[in-house]
């Protein structure tokens, strides 16, 4: 069947032939199975442009969802009016007006708000408050959950809850409210 010198060079190069062999059965698989689908997905490609559709990922920006865009948009202010708002105290204001109508809402008794430092940042103004509030622990959860609820950008720095005198506690409350900067060219 196979001569024995053809035999000789096969024992002796086993390794050049077994790699051969591998070759062949790969790109018998490509010519096979690959080609043809890697046509039918540019074709697909195709269409799909001529359509005005785009199937690959890096063609567009993703889209945010709704919810995003409209927090983005309540929380943010043009990047003048971001300055002067908050260097004149306005934004300040603002957020202590919120906390105390909420602490209000919820029945909690303010007893003292005290404004903090506006920090300028490049794309944000944060904008920061302590306030003692008179007030339960189901108060404070629930004031918590108000806050959390608002659509604001509001984080709670830091708290401390003691007992009082009375059956509430006394609320040490400290936060912060973000409101970002955006140029009216990019949006």
């Amino acid at each position: 069947m196979i001569d024995p010198l053809q035999a000789a060079w096969l024992r002796r190069n086993w390794q050049f032939a077994g790699a051969t062999m591998v070759f062949v059965l790969f790109m018998l698989v490509h010519v096979v199975v690959f080609n043809p689908a890697a046509k039918r997905y540019r074709a697909a490609i195709k269409q799909a442009a001529d359509l005005g559709i785009s199937i690959e990922r890096g063609d567009q920006d993703p889209l945010m969802p709704p919810r995003v865009v409209a927090l983005i948009s309540e929380n943010a202010l043009t990047t003048a009016e971001a300055n002067s708002r908050g260097e004149s105290g306005a934004l300040t204001s603002a957020l202590l007006e919120d906390l105390t109508r909420l602490t209000g809402r919820l029945n909690m008794e303010v007893i003292a708000t005290e404004p903090e430092a506006v920090v300028q940042l490049p794309t944000a103004v944060k904008v920061r408050a302590h306030l003692r509030v008179e007030c339960s622990y189901p108060q404070f959860v629930r004031f918590l959950d108000e806050l959390s609820r608002s659509g604001k950008l509001i984080g709670v720095d830091r708290f401390s809850l003691s007992s009082g005198e009375r059956t509430k506690s006394v609320l040490d409350l400290w936060v912060t409210r973000h409101i970002l900067k955006q140029d009216p060219k990019k949006t």
